[in-house]
């Protein structure tokens, strides 16, 4: 750009890491937090893969896991909204095996 000062990324980087963080905190909080706000046996088959407008999606392998989801559903909705002070306001559940997460460079095409 003319007339454009370029500035040292070290400037810019607190103004980019806030804007990250009020987009994916919330999320990124859930999922940290996920084990010890369900347990592990829930955690086993059920994961957080999504906010937007304070909904957390959370993927589930099998109707079992969605039922116990859904039976626990005001409780682990109090945990998450303490975890992301707020931000989470409900609990959206859907059917589809969670994926695991690895880095970029494991996964193999086939």
């Amino acid at each position: 750009m003319p007339g454009a000062t370029a500035q040292p990324i070290s400037a810019l980087l607190p103004a980019v890491l806030r804007r990250v963080e009020q987009q994916h905190g919330a999320l990124f909080v859930a999922r940290r937090e996920w084990r010890r706000i369900v347990g592990g046996r829930l955690a086993a088959h059920a994961k957080p893969v999504g906010l937007r407008g304070g909904r957390l999606v959370v993927a589930v392998e099998g109707p079992g896991e969605g039922f116990l989801l859904d039976y626990q559903r005001p409780v682990l909705l109090e945990r998450l909204k303490a975890a992301t002070k707020g931000k989470v306001q409900e609990i959206v559940i859907r059917p589809g095996r969670p994926k695991e997460e690895s880095s970029r460079g494991d996964a193999v095409r086939r």
